[in-house]
């Protein structure tokens, strides 16, 4: 049966709604954003069904998908209509274009239910979203915040983004914060999710001549950065902020809620950067946590760690440098700084 086919370029200029109809376990991991989720099989079905196509081939595995399938066509073709009814253009899609897709794109029009079947599937979108990022950044410049830890980055970042300013939240949509607290309790995406993500910003701020993102190395947690984006911002405008020491550990405590959970979630944490401490300090920052005098655990994370770590992988020459007694002044600054740079492009 011929069904409708549509392209990734089409279909994402169309504004097109996606319909993943893989697993649960494979949409959690990645899909297209907003995306819904309609599986034809479940995990297990699909692993069964795999396992009959290793050992008795093809046509076996095929009539054991009918059979699977079979009680669940008008569940299936009923949820894509529903989404149907609240988005004019529908398209199907699974993870390489193949038969998950073109068998709920058949349902769906044998019962009168007009959808699209995506091309190449998610692994076409993913290809796509790769060279399209390079495309959107070709001629966009790149305005990158650096500072030590404390000092508000992140939060002058969601001021900027307020104020309707191109900001992309890079520890936000990598659910990672470069600390050893500030990531405790957040959970980072797959790779293919995190990318995915990241074109969806770019994309959004394709008509804006300028982006404004916080100095990061490569890689954020256990994701990285794609090249074209890294290189942008190696090679772009840095600025530096700072603000004083006191500032950043009263700020600190407040950003990352520091002492909500129990002393053992941060001795854990802790633990992870040992080798980096001199025994000395890592006895003071141990004993400090069991006590929760968090004030000075933070101060000495500062002084001892993170203002170490950042001298060593901070650029070796800033384009512009802003200095302010608080983050709230932080943000007031660099507010003036970037309506002054959109006045002025």
């Amino acid at each position: 049966m011929n069904v409708p086919e549509i392209d990734v370029k089409k279909a994402l200029n169309g504004n097109f709604t996606f319909v993943d109809v893989r697993t649960a376990e494979e949409f959690k991991n990645f899909h297209i954003p907003k995306a819904y989720n309609v599986p034809l099989f479940n995990k297990e079905e699909k692993e069964f069904i795999s396992k009959i196509y290793r050992e008795k081939g093809e046509k076996e595995a095929r009539f054991e998908a009918v059979k699977v399938v079979s009680p669940k066509i008008y569940s299936i073709v009923e949820r894509v209509d529903e989404i149907k009814k609240r988005h004019e253009n529908v398209a199907v899609y699974c993870w390489r274009g193949g038969l998950r897709s073109l068998a709920v794109t058949s349902f769906c029009q044998l019962a009168g239910v007009f959808v699209f079947r995506l091309k190449g599937g998610y692994r076409a979108f993913r290809y796509f979203i790769l060279a399209d990022m390079e495309k959107l950044l070709s001629d966009k410049r790149v305005y990158v915040l650096y500072g030590p830890t404390g000092c508000g980055k992140t939060a002058v970042l969601r001021y900027l983004k307020a104020k309707n300013f191109p900001v992309i939240d890079l520890e936000g949509l990598a659910g990672h914060r470069g600390s050893v607290f500030g990531s405790i309790g957040m959970k980072q995406p797959s790779q293919k999710m995190f990318d995915a993500l990241l074109w969806c910003q770019l994309r959004r701020f394709k008509n804006s001549p300028f982006i404004i993102v916080e100095g990061e190395s490569k890689k954020i947690g256990n994701l990285y950065l794609p090249d074209c984006l890294f290189n942008k911002m190696k090679e772009d405008f840095k600025i530096a902020v700072s603000v004083p020491l006191e500032e950043r550990v009263r700020f600190s405590l407040k950003e990352y809620g520091v002492g909500k959970f129990e002393s053992s979630v941060y001795l854990d944490a802790l633990s992870k950067i040992k080798r980096y401490l001199s025994p000395e300090v890592y006895k003071e920052l141990e004993s400090g946590i069991r006590c929760e005098d968090y004030p000075s655990v933070v101060r000495n994370l500062i002084i001892f760690y993170y203002d170490k770590l950042y001298k060593r992988s901070m650029p070796g020459k800033f384009d512009f440098e802003i200095k302010a007694s608080s983050v709230e002044e932080l943000k007031v600054k660099l507010e003036k700084f970037f309506l002054y740079l959109k006045d002025s492009e």
